[in-house]
């Protein structure tokens, strides 16, 4: 009969190896918002028919401490890494296998389950390069089938890990082989730190439950817990001694949703649904969730209130029937969709979507941080890749966070160098295109005019009233009384600069004021930032009323 349990990997070397892990502390900020955000990504490129949307679902389960496979093997290997870790340098590890030890000595566990449906599964065997191996047993790499699809860097699935407080995912799958026959696979995997097991042999940080020769996933139905075994295809992940934090997780996931996902939900491609169906993320609810109060303070809690107010914009420009649609052609690179939406109140906005996820606002590694935009009319702008040509392109740029892009990302110099070509003029075309359906031209006459009620003098104003032409060789300046300027010492000017009182002593020198030494005259005095536009315009003398700064927003 096969043995099926939990163990670790033997440690045959003798390696050290400690409880960090750099992509699970990657996550560990954000966990939730995390989870939502990468679980949708892998379950969006795995779609099955394109005419339905994916649907992803996240619940809570209390599993009894009884029914939990292998459960006294889990609570073993926590009590021994945590007999290593009791020492006064380790109060990280230390830490982590009390609490650990405390969880999984509970009279049950809790687990948060993400399923999705509509999706091919992680597809087997359990071999190097098939889809269930790299989700379970593969690290720093991605087995995609869509040369564009989301995933690029395989780290993802470390949110899940970080969502656990015993760093333990289990992980489920139902698919279809060649032959349209039905198979199925299951198998855990758990991160701690490298130790001696009770038999006193070493071993390693990593351990998989499931087969124990070969450490390989079940394959037969009725050896998997009911609880992880799937009725349709798709792939079940689960994230064992769930954390608990003081925000709502559900409305927490929700808003981290919104954010990243609007696109996706809004053109029917995906659909959510949080704690059995309490609440329902689709096109038909996306409009009210963006209004949604409790939505809105988990975006409070989040820190997030910018970026979900980018969504909120970008949204707009997807669902505007007066939205301007375009496309530009962009040497080395392809075709880039750009839809412009001009109304009050849109603050300025970018963003760049690919596989109807946002990415991020900016392409400031290609000079252009969409920042600074005078004399323009309010506006939020989609941009996305076209054809999947394309989309490999921004995808190759894309950095582990999915929230930014960079040419300097790409290994292959040649290739490189046309990345950052081909963005650099992808920037620019953008900017071209966005000044010509936003920019306004200032109304020089009717300002000027409406200026001259204030600053004209009262012989002006009468003469105006009259009717009458004032001649300016006639006006004559009314001399200003002004007092010698006082000198001041090297010490004084430093001690007013930094808004302390003046300090005499020897050596200081007397200096002279000139238009050069007070900020704002001269050169070298600016902040650098400026109100100018990529195409040497004349800087504009002031802004229009509505003109404001760029709303400035991160991916969650």
């Amino acid at each position: 009969m096969t043995k099926i349990g939990l163990e670790f990997l033997e440690n045959t070397g003798g390696d050290s190896e400690g409880l960090s892990e750099s992509g699970i502390e990657f996550f560990k900020d954000r966990p939730f918002a995390a989870v939502a955000r990468e679980m949708g990504q892998n379950s969006r490129d795995a779609r099955l028919d394109a005419d339905k949307p994916v649907r992803i679902t996240f619940d809570v389960l209390s599993i009894k401490a009884s029914e939990f496979p292998s459960i006294e093997e889990f609570r073993a290997a926590a009590t021994v890494c945590l007999e290593k870790a009791d020492r006064p340098r380790n109060e990280k590890e230390k830490g982590f296998f009390q609490h650990a030890v405390q969880v999984l000595d509970a009279s049950e566990i809790t687990v948060l389950k993400i399923a999705d449906y509509n999706t091919k599964g992680a597809t087997g065997p359990c071999e190097e390069g098939r889809p269930f191996h790299t989700l379970a047993k593969t690290e720093g790499s991605s087995t995609k089938e869509d040369i564009s699809s989301g995933g690029s860097f395989g780290i993802g699935k470390n949110a899940v890990f970080a969502l656990s407080d015993i760093h333990t995912a289990f992980f489920s799958t139902q698919y279809k082989d060649e032959n349209g026959s039905d198979h199925f696979l299951c198998m855990g995997k758990t991160l701690f730190i490298s130790h001696r097991d009770k038999a006193g042999k070493q071993r390693r940080r990593k351990g998989y439950w499931g087969r124990l020769q070969g450490y390989m996933p079940l394959d037969n139905p009725k050896e998997i817990p009911a609880w992880m075994l799937r009725e349709t295809r798709g792939t079940s992940i689960f994230s064992i001694c769930m954390r608990h934090n003081k925000t709502d997780w559900r409305y927490e996931m929700a808003a981290a949703i919104i954010m990243n996902f609007f696109c996706a939900i809004e053109q029917r491609e995906m659909e959510f649904e949080i704690d059995k169906g309490s609440i329902k993320i689709n096109r038909n609810t996306l409009q009210s969730m963006l209004r949604d109060a409790k939505i809105l303070e988990a975006v409070k809690q989040l820190n997030a209130s910018e970026p979900f107010e980018v969504a909120k914009n970008l949204h707009a420009c997807l669902i505007d029937e007066k939205t301007i649609i375009s496309e530009l052609d962009v040497p080395e690179l392809g075709k880039v969709r750009v839809s412009v939406l001009l109304r009050d109140g849109l603050n300025y906005t970018v963003g760049i979507i690919r596989n109807g996820m946002y990415i991020t606002k900016s392409l400031s590694h290609f000079n252009e941080p969409f920042k600074n935009f005078p004399l323009y009319r309010d506006f939020s702008a989609i941009i996305e890749p076209v054809g999947k040509g394309e989309g490999e392109w921004f995808k190759r740029l894309e950095g582990p966070r999915h929230d930014d892009l960079s040419a300097e990302r790409i290994s292959d110099p040649a290739l490189r160098e046309q990345g950052q070509r081909a963005f650099e003029r992808l920037a620019k075309q953008i900017r071209a295109r966005l000044k010509g359906l936003a920019r306004t031209e200032a109304k020089s006459k009717i300002e000027l005019d409406e200026l001259s009620d204030f600053f004209a003098s009262d012989q002006t104003r009468q003469e105006d009233d009259a009717a009458t032409e004032t001649d300016p060789k006639a006006l004559k300046p009314t001399p200003v009384m002004k007092s010698p300027p006082k000198k001041k010492t090297v010490a004084a000017a430093k001690s007013e600069d930094e808004d302390q009182p003046p300090v005499d002593g020897p050596g200081d020198q007397p200096i002279s004021e000139k238009p050069g030494d007070i900020p704002g005259f001269g050169e070298g005095h600016g902040d650098g930032e400026g109100d100018g536009d990529r195409d040497n315009d004349p800087k504009p003398k002031g802004r229009p009323e509505h003109a404001r700064s760029s709303c400035r927003a991160s991916a969650i």
